[in-house]
């Protein structure tokens, strides 16, 4: 019983390691049920003498029974999700790890979370209960199988260490708190079954030799204990001194930190690149989604893009990847917390929407999915907290009527752009992907630095700009986006947003401007595109400027301009938009317009006057086409999707396969160790058998004879002989066969130590006798004590006695 308490209290340390990965009651009562499920376990194969294959799979048989009811109690509303969190909790034990490694922390009750701290508990108690109650030499394995809860908490926990713990004059942190308590309690763990060992072994000793031992010398007991007091006081104070200053400021090592989701990101296209396809005829008036807001609630974030690499404005950091930490999508189970500010509720539902950006509002804090489709929206949802974003990978993404419940931080600030610091000095961005012009125009601007001279230079930027979304007018029909801006004469404007997009547009601003001169704004309007070449061009311009910036592509539910906004929570194609959000040195985020103006025209005359730099003359009877170079994506217009597709789908027999081998690696991982176990003992028989030695075959069957006898739970003392043993489990048998065995044990003591060798036929007759016996001992047996005799271990881990004369 002392025994059980102290590994208990080890186990106590593991249940405060895994609060913080959860931070739910929920995670306590299912570490209870786990540890009182594995004290049961534990008591039942210390009572009836189970194999250490048979305790694991009772532990393993009691997890899966206990747990929906422990790690998924929600999920008895509805068939489906029962079988949802039965087949989670069958594979948490193999697959259980990734939800925690790439769910954002806190975890909650989500799902079937809970089921790999259930499967944890439940072994690691089992594990450390077997081993402390049955085991002669290895009970010492105890303590490092009762510290196997805390050592998960510390490896799945978050990527930095929490606040430290203001003890007076001293600061402690909880991590080296929860550290040294697991270690003192294991240490308690050894030091009390040693004294117990060896108290029972004087014991042992004066009830065998009738000398009884004097008591325990208590000043040189109360010397250890001090000892060991002191040696663990200075460690404690050491660690308690050392680690906030050590550690402070830097990020834990744990698999959090090296593990990142598989997203679609990576290979889906810019969502700028895509921008200008929801201003064709036939998308315009699509409705994309409703968003229910209150109001305050001014824009809908679609995709954030923090980075630039001279093609296309992207949301991953092209040198990093996807496993960035800083722009690390993860899964959002519960909540986030560390949000502070006023919240708002808002629902959206999807129409049109297609992709993987899920509208999002605000600073998120909470999602929640609803109707049919919850659990696979759920389980496809990823987040990242540093810039707001959030996409939907499930298959096959979002389709009409999906709706889903948002719980957002307002993230809307009101700071004036002109306010704003700048958070270094120079350009971010490598001069290879920042156009020549873009300097030249800043610098023929004469702005102001700091935010005051980036408002400037926002202002004339779309001012001196024009509206155009596309490339190819028809003839004799006016576009919807045309026609709804009221614009007669359509201007064209060439797609995509790279380097060189961006230098046409600044080298436009710059000529006009060299032109005409310091004239009005009107005069000056040259440069044509729309919210995918400003949006960059206004990202650039702050960034040169020394400002971080990121662009954002969404949709505005209310403006203080004449913006493009969705009427009455309903968000068109023609609705959609792009900004840029500028940091300065006080770490906010604002929010800036880069839309160009639609009322003055840009004016012709400066195209008219200019000669073409290279006069050509092309006569038409020379001439011959030419096919264009392989598009950049950043350049062109948006790809049909339509396109035929080539070779064989092959989804399904990934799916297929995908599916196959998960269950046959659940399958090899519950039940190949016991086919194993099986194969092992069946080619040992066959070896012993088939020898070409006779004297082999009469000592293999006399193996094979005895090796029965102990799978099937009989005694094989080392000092017994043939004979003996023969004898001993007839008479174990309570029948009348002993003389079988009796044959057998003279056929082997012959075959061993006489000079003559036995005759081949004998063999044969010898191992007809070796299999009634096995026989024999099967069948005083139960169906279930059969099948422990075929996977028990007792065979294969005997010592086999060495022979002791005979012809060797």
């Amino acid at each position: 019983m002392t025994q059980a308490i102290l590994v208990d209290l080890v186990l106590a340390v593991g249940v405060v390691a895994v609060w913080p990965i959860y931070r739910s009651t929920a995670v306590v009562v299912t570490a209870a049920v786990g540890i009182a499920v594995g004290h049961l376990v534990a008591a039942a194969g210390t009572r009836w003498r189970w194999s250490g294959w048979w305790v694991a799979l009772a532990a393993l048989a009691a997890y899966i029974v206990t747990g929906v009811p422990a790690a998924a109690p929600g999920s008895f509303g509805s068939t489906d999700a029962l079988l949802r969190s039965l087949v989670g909790v069958v594979t948490a034990p193999v697959t259980g790890w990734k939800d925690l490694l790439t769910l954002e922390l806190p975890l909650g009750s989500y799902q079937t979370t809970l089921a790999p701290v259930l499967f944890v508990f439940v072994a690691a108690t089992t594990a450390a209960l077997s081993l402390a109650w049955r085991a002669a030499r290895l009970w010492t394995l105890a303590a490092p199988a009762s510290l196997v809860p805390a050592v998960v908490g510390v490896v799945f926990g978050a990527r930095t260490l929490s606040a430290p713990i203001p003890l007076g004059p001293v600061r402690v942190q909880p991590e080296a708190i929860v550290g040294v308590a697991g270690l003192v309690a294991a240490l308690l763990v050894v030091v009390w079954r040693t004294r117990f060992e060896r108290r029972r072994a004087l014991a042992t000793a004066a009830a065998a030799s009738g000398v009884r031992t004097t008591g325990p010398v208590r000043r040189g007991l109360l010397g250890r204990t001090a000892s060991a007091v002191a040696m663990v006081a200075v460690a404690v104070t050491a660690a308690a001194l050392w680690a906030p200053w050590a550690l402070e400021d830097r990020p834990r090592a744990v698999a959090r930190t090296s593990i990142a989701p598989v997203l679609e990101i990576e290979r889906a296209p810019s969502p700028l690149g895509q921008y200008r396809a929801s201003f064709a005829d036939d998308a315009y008036d699509e409705e994309l989604f409703r968003v229910d807001a209150p109001a305050g609630v001014d824009r809908i974030r679609l995709a954030t893009l923090s980075f630039f690499d001279g093609r296309a404005a992207r949301a991953l950091d092209p040198q990093a990847g996807p496993s960035d930490p800083t722009t690390a999508y993860t899964r959002v189970p519960s909540r986030i917390d560390g949000i502070d500010g006023g919240t708002v509720e808002a629902t959206v539902e999807i129409a049109g929407w297609r992709g993987i950006w899920m509208p999002t509002v605000g600073r998120l804090r909470a999602v929640a999915f609803e109707g049919a489709r919850a659990a696979d929206l759920d389980d496809g949802f990823f987040h990242n907290a540093a810039t707001g974003a959030a996409v939907e990978i499930a298959d096959p993404g979002f389709t009409s009527g999906d709706r889903y419940r948002l719980t957002a931080v307002d993230g809307t600030d009101d700071a004036d752009l002109r306010s704003l610091t700048p958070a270094r000095t120079g350009s971010g961005l490598p001069d290879s992907i920042v156009p020549d012009s873009l300097g030249e125009w800043v610098e023929a601007q004469g702005a102001p630095a700091g935010g005051q001279g980036l408002a400037l230079l926002i202002d004339r930027l779309r001012a001196r700009g024009y509206l155009s979304h596309t490339l190819l007018v028809p003839e004799g029909r006016t576009p919807r986006w045309a026609a709804e801006l009221g614009q007669v004469d359509v201007q064209p404007s060439r797609a995509g947003h790279s380097t060189d997009r961006i230098g046409d547009l600044f080298r436009q601003l710059l000529d006009r401007q060299r032109e005409v001169g310091d004239a009005g704004d009107a005069a000056l309007v040259a440069g044509i595109g729309d919210d995918e070449q400003f949006a960059v061009a206004g990202m650039l311009l702050a960034d040169h400027l020394g400002f971080d910036a990121r662009i954002v592509v969404g949709t505005r539910l209310a403006s203080s301009e004449e913006l493009p906004v969705c009427d009455d929570g309903v968000c068109r194609g023609g609705d959609l938009a792009a900004w840029i959000e500028v940091r300065g040195a006080a770490g906010d985020w604002v929010s800036v317009d880069v839309t160009p103006q639609s009322a003055a025209f840009p004016d012709p005359d400066l195209e008219e006057r200019r000669d073409p730099e290279n006069p050509t003359e092309v006569r038409r009877d020379q001439a011959e086409p030419v096919l264009p170079a392989e598009a950049d994506p950043a350049d062109g217009a948006e790809q049909d999707d339509r396109e035929a597709e080539s070779g064989v789908d092959l989804g399904v027999l990934w799916t297929v396969l995908r599916v196959g081998g998960v269950s046959g690696g659940l399958v090899l991982l519950l039940f190949g160790p016991l086919a194993l176990i099986a194969a092992a003992k069946a080619i040992r028989r066959r070896r012993r058998r088939r020898s070409p030695v006779t004297d082999e075959r009469f000592a293999g069957g006399w193996e094979e004879y005895v090796d029965t006898a102990v799978d099937h739970g009989y005694d094989a003392p080392a000092s017994a002989t043939r004979l003996e043993l023969a004898a001993l489990w007839s008479r174990a048998a309570e029948d009348a066969s002993g003389t079988d065995g009796e044959r057998l044990a003279r056929w082997a003591d012959r075959a061993v130590f006489d000079a003559s060798p036995l005759p081949d036929d004998e063999g044969d007759r010898f191992w007809e006798i070796v299999e009634q016996e096995r026989s024999r001992f099967a069948s005083e047996k139960g169906f279930w004590a059969r099948w422990r005799a075929r996977l028990s271990l007792r065979s294969l881990r005997r010592a086999r006695p060495r022979p002791r004369g005979g012809r060797g």
